[in-house]
């Protein structure tokens, strides 16, 4: 089984991981428009109000996190763009870099 997950953050990221221990055999493409994979959206209000200072405090997972334990293939800073039925899917990143 193929499958495409456009989306990262908390759904796309929970719905790979769900995939893979389904499905140990599947192909898993995550493909995420911003700069980061995985963060606890739940703990944005406490960076705002300053309660947790560093930002990077609620990042959960890197995309290596996901490729090594979750064996998924996971893009960042990408957009998905096309689904052609018998090809490869086509993603292209976006010009600025990711964080």
């Amino acid at each position: 089984m193929k499958v495409i997950i456009v989306g990262g953050v908390a759904g796309g990221a929970s719905c790979a991981a769900r995939l893979r221990r389904l499905d140990e055999k599947a192909e898993i493409l995550m493909v995420e428009r911003g700069p980061y994979v995985s963060y606890a959206n739940c703990g944005l209000p406490y960076h705002v109000g300053g309660s947790i200072e560093k930002e990077s405090s609620l990042l959960v997972a890197t995309e290596q996190t996901f490729r090594g334990q979750f064996a998924v293939d996971c893009r960042r800073a990408a957009r998905w763009s096309a689904s052609r039925p018998g090809r490869k899917p086509w993603t292209s990143r976006t010009t600025r870099p990711a964080r």
